[in-house]
């Protein structure tokens, strides 16, 4: 008995950490430099870390294979998703979507184009989000140039 008390225990103490939001702050931007550089990748002659905040205060992505970039907010208590296409032509953008890929079975999730961003409110894609490796969730974008993809990682939630 006491031996299951423990896992039971573990277990607790491990799963929020797994789930939601940790209750330390978001990392901030901060310029590369040396000693950032393990913990930095480069892309199209700049560097960002994973975890660098964009201009929205969300998370970022470098889509392949066009190189640019794109931002995605969430607010876990509405289910409401934003990406933010700053880098692109609007009006060259065909339309923009997530695709989720659990075992052999793949959801889209489409985004609608609006004055903040383009968005998507859906519990079922937040938690698809949430499941961390056990989910394939990629970004992808579709302009005059053909897609643009991002994976959707693992990440410590902004709060916005």
């Amino acid at each position: 008995m006491p031996r299951y008390l423990a896992i039971l225990a573990l277990v607790a103490l491990t799963l929020p950490s797994q789930l939601g939001c940790d209750s330390q702050p978001a990392p901030q931007a901060s310029a590369p430099s040396e000693t950032t550089g393990a913990s930095s990748e480069s892309h199209a002659g700049h560097s960002h870390g994973h975890d660098e905040v964009g201009p929205h205060g969300g998370h970022l992505l470098h889509l392949e294979p066009s190189q640019v970039h794109a931002e995605w907010t969430h607010d876990d208590d509405s289910h409401l998703i934003t990406v933010f296409l700053d880098d692109f032509d609007a009006d060259k953008i065909e339309n923009a979507k997530f695709v989720v890929q659990v075992g052999d079975q793949t959801e889209e999730f489409a985004l609608a184009s609006g004055e903040q961003g383009w968005t998507v409110t859906s519990e079922a894609l937040m938690n698809h989000i949430n499941m961390g490796e056990a989910a394939d969730v990629q970004l992808v974008v579709t302009d005059d140039e053909g897609d643009h993809t991002s994976k959707i990682e693992a990440h410590d939630h902004h709060h916005h």
